[in-house]
């Protein structure tokens, strides 16, 4: 799996490539949002366009760690999830405290984001 990492004005997008199968992955996407965190980053978009499949331990991780992002004020969303991704884990994705915003484009969450 790759990790893409862009910078859009506040905005960071992080776009993993490939399967999040768990294991080495998932712990390059937890290094680099808590990473960016760190760095004093509020705004962070994970682009799933270029994501073929997740399992169970990448959700895991996003239902850890967005509950801890927004009490450190830092917004995180999700955009560009496949059919198949969204089939196998879109209840769980409503399951999150506080819910996980969920954008169809990259576009639509950058636009949501700017409001802010």
């Amino acid at each position: 799996m790759g990790l893409g990492v862009e910078r859009l004005g506040d905005v960071v997008v992080v776009v993993p490539e490939g399967m999040l199968k768990g294991g080495k992955e998932s712990d390059e996407l937890k290094d680099a949002w808590w990473k960016l965190a760190d760095d004093g980053q509020k705004k962070i978009l994970l682009d799933l366009a270029k994501t073929s499949y997740m399992s169970s331990m990448p959700f895991g991780l996003l239902a850890s760690v967005h509950p801890s992002a927004v009490s450190h004020d830092v917004q995180l969303c999700l955009c560009s999830v496949n059919e198949r991704i969204q089939k196998v884990w879109g209840s769980v994705l409503n399951l999150v405290n506080p819910p996980l915003e969920l954008y169809e484009t990259r576009e639509a969450a950058l636009q949501a984001l700017s409001r802010r």
